[in-house]
């Protein structure tokens, strides 16, 4: 249920848009998005300060979003 949770935001756009390279950028943008909220979460949890957790976990994901394109994705 967690697995199916946590990605089914990501599937999203690929239902309801029908280009397929514009709803693969939407899903990027929602898993950015997502991780901003997790890394927010877990610096407010931890103690250490939200926003660079938050920050620091778009910069990982986005770095990961980086190499899947260069990469022909």
């Amino acid at each position: 249920m967690l697995s199916f949770l946590s990605t089914f935001p990501i599937a999203v756009p690929f239902i309801f848009i029908g280009d397929a390279h514009v709803a693969l950028r939407v899903s990027n943008a929602v898993a950015i998005a997502m991780l901003f909220l997790l890394g927010y979460a877990l610096g407010r949890h931890s103690g250490i300060k939200p926003w660079v957790t938050g920050i620091a976990l778009v910069v990982l994901g986005a770095t990961m979003v980086g190499v899947a394109i260069a990469l022909g994705g």
